[in-house]
């Protein structure tokens, strides 16, 4: 280990142990996960009744393969963790104002403790899809190993969802409750990010405006994997996650620290 790297760890210590101890506690909160799990079920069970009795024809709209993308998408958005809240009590608590002093990022330690809550989740809610799509559809896709790729995308996705929710909690300083923004960002995933429909089903105008944003590839990016598309697909879908994880990060740092001068000019 060279020199440099030991000051990095000791640098990125407190979060690791933030994101450890944030996991540790979701682990026990059992009651949020059934729930999760069940409104999961009720979800997969729906489509796939619905999927059955609609008439579809063709390998992208195969039944079995849409519900294994459904599987996907509500995998990766019910593992994002509701941050924007944390911020907004945050800030409407003063509690902002205790953690500001501390030799860490106060934006930077919230976005671990979410982003180990949402590993857990990953984790838990993976074994509930998987296990709900293979009964429902009544197996696996033509191409199982594809899915496997869904699993890094699905990590860098949700890490991608929770950072975003961190920019939506990050203009609490300047807005009384920031779920209008949320419900905005929230309803906008659904459409443009392909929730429920794939987005190579979507008209070539939409598919190709929706390529420029962030929610292409924050749900459709891992769930298109149960359609087993190639390597260089997959390839580009996390490169284009890794490059809106960056953008969408220095958004919420870049609006967290407005935020502090805000709070500063008003005496919070």
């Amino acid at each position: 280990m060279t020199a440099s790297a030991t000051p990095r760890r000791r640098r990125f210590a407190p979060y690791l142990a933030a994101a450890r101890l944030a996991a540790r506690d979701q682990t026990t909160g059992w009651a949020e996960a059934v729930g999760r799990a069940a409104f999961l079920a009720v979800l997969l069970f729906i489509f796939s009744s619905l999927w059955q009795h609609v008439p579809m024809s063709g390998a992208a709209a195969d039944p079995r393969r849409l519900l294994w993308y459904l599987a996907i998408t509500e995998w990766v958005f019910l593992s994002v963790p509701s941050i924007h809240l944390t911020l907004e009590r945050d800030v409407r608590t003063g509690d902002v104002a205790y953690r500001l002093p501390r030799p860490v990022s106060y934006l930077g330690m919230r976005v671990a403790e979410a982003f180990g809550v949402a590993l857990v989740r990953l984790a838990i809610l993976g074994v509930v899809a998987a296990g709900l799509a293979f009964a429902l559809s009544g197996g696996l896709p033509p191409a199982p190993a594809s899915l496997l790729l869904a699993l890094p995308l699905g990590v860098l996705a949700v890490l991608l969802g929770t950072l975003a929710q961190a920019a939506v909690g990050a203009t609490a300083p300047w807005v009384d409750d920031v779920s209008p923004i949320y419900w905005i960002w929230q309803k906008a995933a659904f459409v443009l990010g392909g929730l429920i429909v794939p987005l190579h089903l979507y008209p070539d105008w939409l598919r190709t405006a929706v390529a420029w944003t962030p929610f292409a590839v924050l749900l459709n990016g891992p769930a298109r994997t149960a359609f087993a598309p190639s390597t260089a697909d997959v390839l580009e879908t996390a490169g284009l996650l890794v490059l809106w994880v960056v953008l969408v990060g220095a958004l919420a740092r870049a609006i967290h620290h407005r935020g502090l001068r805000a709070l500063g000019v008003h005496g919070g």
